[in-house]
């Protein structure tokens, strides 16, 4: 019933960040150019894929404060959450593995090799970011692998146009305690951008029974800056690290198969940097990119505070790119080296966990904006990775945008993804009793999209309705028992997934003091299983979706937004103790409503609050593992300068 309801209400009431945004930060220049949809930055209505840009002002009035609370209104995502704040989180988009979502961080492929290849999500908060831009669809030919189901790339505030200091300071339930530190100085060549955030929590009981508390805390920092020595030379860089730490409960493996308290946690850290050159010639008719890429991750693992096991890598990139203008048309041509090592330490028992990997690859890339055909904009990419430890992969993609008026537009894409073997389905956990696979072939993926875009009543209401499909081929099993050596392998699937489903958004908007909106996601997933019989996948809600309204006054000095994130019934699976067989579970559907207001007092000075799940929700999105309940905040910002 509650699903029935749900579809009923975004037929009449939905909004798409992407496709509209509010008169304030939706109209400008550089709100409409996507930097992500090709390998050069071009307008938003040119690109043929379904996308979505979040704007600093959004980030502002919903006052996130981990990127997952904007992502659960994002048409296609699903969040799964272990628990309460800080705990790990997955992010899977249209169905997809929580590890083909490519996260770039400035630039930086952010996506842990030391985590099975997902991006750690629950490290990742709004504090410093100034837009986040989403592309759906398999975008591996522009970027390489992960990049099966979407692209999400988080851009950090920069110092250009900026002379400003501003600390804000917020606490309330859970013990909470938030503060954080943003500047930015420019002069006539060169901007500096820095910042810096402390967010901690005392947590919640993620278990079912027991009474402790599982806390968190995470330190922030980010530095950038820009150098233009001359009028067709401009020097970037960037510097951005992690600490965090975060408890949660262990599996009762003896009597209820669920977490119970216990004394273990996780400490991690995370530096990106990149450095790069941008060169334009031939009165801007070509344009180079020179750039240097590196990540690098720790994560160790603790029980009663002592550290029993630990994973670690980097990676580092070089890459070259030309833009070349060909009339109105561009075609971007690129090569690429990239190298990743991995580390794993641990105690040895019944096998030896400690081990070193390396791997590499190398790329090169074309993609082509076709933009001479009058109101049809298409986009055509090929990439061709050569790596160093198993077979090769090439991926393309064609998308085109068609505006057949100044309300109405078609687009649509076609193109396939490519997700490398992780380390430990290449070596295992133990490789001393793992059989390595030379023939392992990256997982593939072809996918289609179509779309439509409609605005009316002078543009205060648009619509957009996207239908998608993606079949998934040569999914890698990491856990096959071998009969004749008793030891375990990995092989590639025979078999296919199949994901299809139906994205559908619109807005409201009145004078420009209100907005109301919301969004909604039918998903259908399978995957085929022993027997060549399809399965739902888990995990993976059929029906998710947003609503929202949101008031402004006062000259906008005040703002009021009332937000409600829903998630449908979807599948887990429970491992009770043995000898039982492992079973397949229902988590029932839910709503998280808040509330959010923020007041500037004067141009210095603003004061915010926020509520959330406001109906005390007693729901979970992985089986046994309890979230937050109701809770409350308080906070101050003050600016100087600007």
């Amino acid at each position: 019933m509650t699903s029935r309801l749900f579809v009923l209400c975004v037929t009449f009431l939905v909004v798409n960040p992407s496709f509209a945004q509010s008169s304030d930060d939706g109209d400008s220049a550089v709100d409409n150019i996507l930097v992500t949809g090709s390998r050069s930055p071009l307008s938003r209505i040119n690109v043929g894929s379904s996308t979505t840009v979040i704007t600093r002002d959004q980030i502002e009035r919903k006052q996130a404060r981990y990127v997952t609370d904007l992502l659960r209104a994002v048409p296609g995502f699903a969040i799964s959450q272990s628990g309460t704040f800080g705990s790990l989180t997955q992010v899977r988009v249209r169905g997809a593995e929580a590890n083909h979502v490519l996260v770039l961080i400035d630039g930086v492929r952010a996506n842990d090799p030391a985590s099975g290849d997902e991006f750690r999500w629950e490290f990742l908060s709004t504090s410093n970011v100034e837009r986040i831009e989403i592309v759906r669809g398999p975008q591996s030919s522009l970027w390489g692998s992960d990049a099966v189901a979407a692209v999400v790339n988080v851009i950090t505030r920069s110092g250009d146009e900026r002379n400003d200091v501003s600390a804000y300071v917020e606490s309330g339930s859970y013990d909470t305690l938030n503060g954080g530190l943003q500047g930015g100085n420019a002069g006539g060549n060169w901007s500096l951008a820095y910042g810096l955030e402390r967010l901690g929590t005392g947590g919640s009981n993620v278990s079912r029974t027991g009474d402790e508390l599982d806390d968190s805390d995470m330190t922030s920092a980010s530095l950038s800056g820009v150098y233009r020595p001359t009028g067709n030379l401009t020097i970037d860089m960037g510097l951005r690290s992690v600490d965090a730490w975060s408890q949660f409960d262990s599996t009762d493996f003896v009597v209820t198969g669920l977490p119970a308290d216990s004394d273990v946690a996780t400490d991690a850290r995370q530096i990106y940097a990149q450095f790069g050159a941008r060169l334009e010639t031939l009165q801007h008719k070509l344009v180079q990119h020179l750039n240097l890429r590196f990540l690098d991750t720790e994560n160790s693992n603790l029980t009663n505070h002592v550290v029993d096991s630990s994973t670690a890598s980097d990676r580092y990139s070089v890459s070259y790119q030309a833009d070349i203008a060909l009339n109105e048309n561009l075609l971007s041509v690129a090569a690429e080296h990239e190298r990743t090592r991995f580390e794993q330490r641990g105690e040895v028992t019944f096998g030896n966990p400690n081990q070193d990997q390396e791997t590499s690859v190398n790329s090169l890339m074309a993609d082509f904006q076709g933009r001479s055909s009058g109101p049809v904009t298409w986009l055509l990419s090929g990439r061709f990775d050569n790596y160093s430890d198993f077979d090769d992969a090439v991926t393309g993609r064609l998308a085109l945008a068609w505006e057949l008026s100044d309300t109405t537009r078609l687009r649509g894409s076609i193109g396939t993804g490519q997700k490398a073997p992780t380390f430990i389905e290449r070596y295992g956990f133990y490789p001393d009793q793992f059989l390595g696979n030379p023939g392992l072939k990256p997982e593939t993926s072809t996918s289609v999209d179509l779309g439509l875009d409609r605005a009316f009543l002078g543009d205060a209401l648009a619509l957009q309705l996207t239908l998608f499909r993606q079949d998934l081929r040569d999914e890698i099993n990491g856990f096959v028992f071998d009969p004749d050596t008793f030891l375990f392998t990995a092989e590639n699937l025979p078999g296919k997934s199949a994901r299809s489903g139906i994205e559908f958004a619109a807005a409201f908007r009145t004078g420009g003091m209100v907005e109301v909106g919301g969004t909604y996601t039918y998903t259908d997933t399978t995957e085929e299983d022993d027997q060549g019989q399809d399965v739902q996948e888990i995990r993976r809600p059929r029906h998710t979706g947003n609503l929202y309204a949101n008031l402004r006054f006062m000259d906008d000095r005040f703002n009021v937004l009332l937000n409600a994130d829903y998630g449908g019934e979807q599948d887990d699976v429970f491992f009770p103790p043995f000898p039982e067989p492992s079973a397949i579970v229902t988590l029932d559907s839910y709503w998280l409503l808040g509330l959010t207001a923020s007041w500037d007092i004067s141009r210095a000075f603003t004061v915010f609050a926020r509520g959330s799940n406001l109906l005390d929700e007693t729901y979970e999105e992985i089986y046994g593992y309890r979230t937050p309940g109701r809770a409350g905040y308080l906070g101050m910002r003050v600016r100087f300068g600007g």
